[in-house]
């Protein structure tokens, strides 16, 4: 059975953004981006969003993937960002980037269900706010890969909110990189 992956960057103290959406707090780590992504590649061949962050993802993968400064590692990981199928769960949306996307006909945990029967690896969940939100609230998410910056923000939107029930996790891996940035992976208890 596949399974969904939810990946997010979050502060130390719960922020996946800022209180307005705001990402500036995030920085980059070299080492990490190589092995995130290699093993991100191996594990998943669809994506889920929104309509503003599958938007998002695909302006901003677009550009690093034809940018003539970006680094061949950057390139030819955004060039899969965006050829990668991505399943859409809006209510608004009305066409589609790609004729390999598909937008979801029913709510999140009838078509998480029926997606998950299928054939293929993994399904990643990179967003936005309020789709990884209603992913953890309907308890759809089979594992967290969680970036943890060294940062605070005071305030903020956090993935673990309104929830319908607790969410008790157990940690799988873990792993500190030089910028003070943790990746750490969990399963749910």
């Amino acid at each position: 059975m596949r399974k969904v992956i939810l990946v997010s960057n979050i502060t130390l103290d719960g922020a996946i953004a800022g209180p307005d959406g705001e990402l500036d707090w995030m920085s980059m780590d070299h080492q990490l981006n190589v092995e995130f992504t290699e093993r991100l590649r191996a594990e998943v061949d669809t994506m889920i969003a929104g309509r503003k962050a599958y938007h998002q993802l695909n302006e901003a993968f677009s550009a690093q993937a034809t940018h003539p400064d970006s680094p061949p590692e950057l390139v030819d990981f955004a060039t899969w960002m965006v050829e990668t199928p991505k399943l859409v769960f809006s209510r608004t949306l009305t066409g589609l980037l790609s004729p390999k996307d598909r937008l979801a006909t029913a709510d999140i945990p009838e078509e998480i269900k029926a997606v998950k029967q299928t054939e293929g690896k993994g399904l990643v969940l990179f967003g936005g706010v309020e789709t990884a939100q209603q992913f953890v609230r309907h308890n759809v998410i089979d594992e967290y890969w969680l970036k943890l910056y060294p940062v605070a923000l005071g305030n903020g939107r956090s993935l673990f909110t309104d929830l319908l029930h607790r969410a008790d996790l157990k940690l799988t891996e873990s792993k500190a990189y030089d910028s003070g940035i943790l990746t750490l992976r969990y399963v749910p208890a």
